[in-house]
């Protein structure tokens, strides 16, 4: 069934509430995460957790936040919904508080879990651009998604899936919710790790099988001309999987499908999954 977790309380979807003074409401101050469970197993749940703990550590969280207790409330949840193929997601806020921007060092963490329904996403699907207007820490998974919002919004009126971000030297960053990718000559191109790219799980698991497939990885920042010139032009996320980019700003990408190492990607992604890792 549809869940939700309040710290240690587990309760229906719908009936879950948080207090109004959390500072998650105020501030979007906490951190999140979002994990895969296949045929009843996390998926890559270890990178996850790791991400989770850095994010912690950045924000200043980590001392107050239990890892093993949220692993411990993330398996117990999973147990009690009984849903095997699904989308986990949690966050940790920094407690509540009356509103003001500073924050006692008395602070204590909230816990919030949902756990919903997960259908395979595999596709090929049309992307607009979009400038980036997030902010500077976008290595943290933070709970500020507030350009990310309107980023997709914009990508949904403008009848498209997902927006690419672009900064203002041009260059491309991520998506709203996915690291992007190309393929260019059997090269495999992607913004390197820096302080405005998200450490993206499914993106290092992308990264780690190229070889495999005959792909030569290249970590480098490149354009809308380079990502419009492309062979192949993908995004990566644990919600969206692996997805072919066939038309960007409505320009078709190649011959306008899925490209032969999108979809060795998501054969690679299915099969890892259904292992487990």
């Amino acid at each position: 069934m549809k869940l939700a977790m309040i710290n240690d309380d587990i309760m229906p979807l719908e009936k879950a509430q948080i207090s109004a003074h959390d500072r998650c409401v105020y501030f979007g101050d906490g951190v999140y995460e979002a994990v895969r469970c296949h045929e009843g197993k996390l998926f890559a749940m270890d990178r996850h957790m790791a991400r989770l703990e850095n994010s912690l550590r950045q924000m200043d969280m980590l001392e107050k936040v239990d890892m093993e207790q949220i692993r411990h409330r993330v398996n117990r949840a999973l147990r009690v919904s009984l849903i095997h193929n699904s989308m986990v997601y949690f966050q940790i806020s920094r407690g509540q508080a009356l509103r003001s921007h500073d924050y006692s060092e008395d602070w204590k963490p909230n816990f919030l879990l949902t756990i919903r329904k997960f259908s395979s996403q595999h596709r090929a699907v049309h992307a607009i651009t979009h400038p980036d207007w997030r902010w500077k820490r976008c290595d943290i998974k933070s709970l500020n998604l507030l350009a990310n919002v309107m980023a997709k919004h914009a990508a949904t009126q403008a009848g498209a899936y997902e927006a690419i971000l672009v900064d203002d030297d041009g260059w491309v960053t991520e998506a709203t919710s996915s690291s992007v990718l190309i393929v260019k000559n059997r090269m495999l191109k992607t913004a390197p790790l820096s302080a405005n790219i998200l450490p993206g799980i499914t993106r290092a698991l992308l990264l780690e099988w190229a070889d495999a497939i005959g792909l030569v990885v290249q970590e480098k920042s490149f354009t809308v001309a380079d990502a419009l010139a492309a062979d192949e032009l993908m995004i990566t996320g644990t919600g969206t999987e692996v997805m072919g980019i066939t038309h960007l700003d409505g320009k078709k990408i190649a011959d306008g499908t899925a490209g032969t190492y999108t979809m060795r990607f998501q054969e690679k992604l299915t099969e890892a999954m259904s292992k487990g890792i």
